[in-house]
């Protein structure tokens, strides 16, 4: 059985991803930042619902010694960075100086320990590592990031290229768009609205004429697994993992109705303005991954039919 250790598994995509890799076939060791018994809310809910699949270990990813032994005494075939710092990210307040201080410095010491057990590494990136554009991104593309966030994850994917090509460490770099489905946190825009078309209850919306790239958790978590069966290709590479289409939110939101058989007098576009400084247009190309993986995006509408109705 092939071992993978995956860090970042109390968030919504690492839960997904701990489930993925498990029915895949490989040997699970799950990454948190303390014990599980210390997390509350959907966090722990979400470890509660992994526990029978994983062996857990508690790491501080900062702690360079830590990590290190963590993978000399595990000797895994692969290592799923996809823990980070999130906090407040969609904000131009963005705590840049803790950002590289979790997301980017800790890479030294995992490429050297990955290189003395052979191990592979996917590193989870961001669509905000790109520029705002009318245009699909494409994974050749200048990067210029907009917003902090995005400027400490396109660090991160330089770091790693760098790093890979140091130790010899193959690599990918999964970017991802926006993630749907079971386990999100309560709260967010989809959720929230979802609810409260359940309980038949109006919603206060922005106008939200933006238009974004969703993509279902799941097929997200596809693509990790066969990224990780993609690495003897070449030692370092870049995927964007999204639908390929620019949805405009505000006819997604009609969807949810119509699926939900809730009118859409209920939404009430406009009863607040859209975040300043918020693209109006951020999609990815998803060609090389279809190409290359042998992967492909699952329809949306089945993906929120799923919410709607409570699929997990």
């Amino acid at each position: 059985m092939r071992k993978v250790i995956i860090t970042g598994v109390s968030s919504f995509v690492g839960m997904h991803l701990v489930e993925a890799f498990c029915e895949a076939g490989w040997g699970v060791i799950a990454v948190t930042s303390k014990p599980a018994r210390a997390y509350d809310g959907i966090r722990a809910e979400r470890l509660e619902r992994i526990k029978h699949l994983v062996t857990f270990e508690v790491c501080d990813l900062t702690d360079a010694t830590a990590v290190r032994l963590l993978v000399e005494e595990a000797k895994p075939q692969l290592w799923v960075q996809h823990a980070g710092f999130a906090q407040n990210y969609a904000s131009a307040d963005y705590d840049l100086a803790t950002s590289f201080a979790v997301n980017v410095t800790p890479l030294k010491a995992l490429y050297e320990a990955l290189n003395k057990v052979g191990a592979c590494c996917i590193i989870t990136g961001s669509s905000a590592e790109y520029s705002a554009s009318q245009d699909a991104n494409r994974e050749d593309d200048a990067c210029w990031p907009d917003t902090p966030y995005g400027l400490s994850k396109l660090a991160e994917t330089l770091e790693a290229r760098r790093l890979s090509d140091f130790y010899r460490v193959p690599t990918r770099v999964a970017r991802l768009y926006i993630p749907v489905g079971p386990m999100d946190a309560p709260g967010k825009l989809m959720d929230h609205v979802i609810m409260q078309l359940k309980n038949n209850e109006p919603v206060d919306l922005s106008p939200c004429l933006q238009k974004r790239d969703f993509v279902s958790v799941k097929d997200i978590t596809l693509a990790y697994v066969k990224l990780a069966d993609d690495m003897a290709r070449k030692p370092f590479d870049i995927f964007n993992i999204c639908s390929g289409e620019a949805r405009e939110l505000k006819n997604l939101l009609i969807d949810l109705c119509q699926i939900s058989d809730r009118p859409e007098s209920l939404l009430n576009f406009g009863a607040f303005p859209m975040r300043m400084g918020e693209p109006m247009v951020s999609y990815g190309s998803n060609d090389k991954a279809c190409e290359l993986l042998d992967w492909q995006p699952s329809a949306l509408s089945h993906v929120l039919e799923g919410l709607i109705h409570g699929k997990t």
